[in-house]
């Protein structure tokens, strides 16, 4: 299926406590940020993680956003994602209107459910039923977001009508739903009409491909708007060879991706039975598929034929994860050529004749 859309770029950030910049990871972060803003990118995505080294750099993602509001003045600022389970609706729409109002109304929102036992400690009651617990938040902060007021009970046992302030520059947000798994939750998006934040972590292209269609479907189906935005994660370094790429990216992709396995383990118990010789190959296969199918890691022309078949079976934007650990003048340097390569891609679809866009 060809979605008939231009392919944009954004960056995303998820560092490893284990990476570390010269300057630290938030100097990098706002550097890496500024460069985005001047060169055109789309986004930056900022996401909520908790009690662990790999992500644990972002466990407020509006925390962070307002900084990036300071320092930028085109890029949107997004969410990808907040926990929604984890965090009372009211304060949500409370410090993402702050960051609305400081980046004068760039601000979008991802929602997530949350997988991981441990992150409950913050709301251990709300772990059971953490999807419902996400559908009536997603409700409850775009009421507040609007202007709708929400009772709750007050401190004396009484009932309290609150509204949220500052009340926010847009009068809505973007949607989007993180979709990491199942094609049930990719339906879910379609029906609920959000946008789609995905990776390639537990899915091959071909299983993107159909959940995608099935997305869409669910969206057309439920009486939505247009086809929604789907946003998918690959880390990402565009070199000038692909050999440089390669040199620039292996340890510090190895290392990032042994950070990330006390996390992923979780879903394949056996890892722990390996031996040390059998993990390090577990982990040298990963990396070498990174490269060659899950990642956007080459030069741009490589890069720029792997975003358009992406674009091809549905995808409208890349969010490229950059603080994987490469060497932090390398990196920036590597945002600056995405950017060349989306410049590229758009030039190209300016000047192509009318695709025809089939039916799902």
């Amino acid at each position: 299926m060809s979605s008939g859309t231009t392919m944009r770029f954004s960056l995303m950030f998820f560092a490893s406590d284990g990476v570390k910049s010269p300057d630290g990871i938030y100097s990098y972060l706002m550097d890496a940020c500024r460069v985005a803003d001047r060169e055109g990118l789309l986004a930056v995505w900022l996401p909520e993680r908790h009690f662990h080294r790999f992500g644990g750099a972002f466990p407020n993602p509006a925390v962070v956003g307002a900084a990036v509001a300071a320092v930028t003045s085109r890029l949107r600022i997004r969410a990808g994602s907040v926990i929604l389970p984890l965090n009372d609706p009211i304060r949500i729409a409370e410090e993402w209107a702050v960051v609305d109002n400081l980046s004068d109304g760039r601000v979008d929102l991802g929602f997530g459910q949350g997988w991981n036992p441990n992150d409950f400690v913050l709301m251990p009651d709300a772990f059971a039923g953490r999807l419902a617990n996400l559908h009536d938040g997603i409700e409850i902060v775009s009421s507040l977001w609007a202007g709708t007021p929400q009772t709750r009970r007050n401190g004396i046992g009484g009932v309290a009508d609150v509204r949220t302030f500052p009340r926010p520059v847009q009068d809505g947000f973007g949607l989007w739903l993180t979709c990491s798994g199942s094609i049930d939750r990719f339906r879910q998006a379609g029906e609920l009409g959000a946008n789609v934040l995905t990776a390639l972590l537990f899915q091959t292209i071909a299983e993107l491909a159909e959940k995608i269609t099935c997305y869409r479907e669910a969206r057309e189906k439920a009486g939505h708007a247009g086809p929604g935005q789907v946003t998918l994660m690959l880390h990402t370094y565009v070199g000038e060879s692909r050999e440089g790429v390669r040199r620039a990216v292996r340890q510090p992709l190895l290392g990032y991706l042994r950070d990330s396995t006390d996390l992923w383990k979780q879903q394949f118990p056996a890892f722990d039975e390996l031996s040390d010789a059998d993990r390090d190959r577990v982990i040298e296969f990963a990396f070498e598929r990174y490269v060659r199918t899950h990642s956007l890691c080459g030069t741009p022309q490589e890069c720029a034929d792997r975003a358009d078949a992406l674009r091809a079976i549905g995808v409208t934007e890349i969010a490229c994860l950059v603080d994987f650990g490469v060497a932090t003048d390398a990196a920036l340097a590597g945002i600056s050529r995405i950017a060349a390569v989306q410049n590229h891609l758009l030039d190209q679809a300016d000047t192509s004749p009318p695709e025809e866009v089939l039916s799902c």
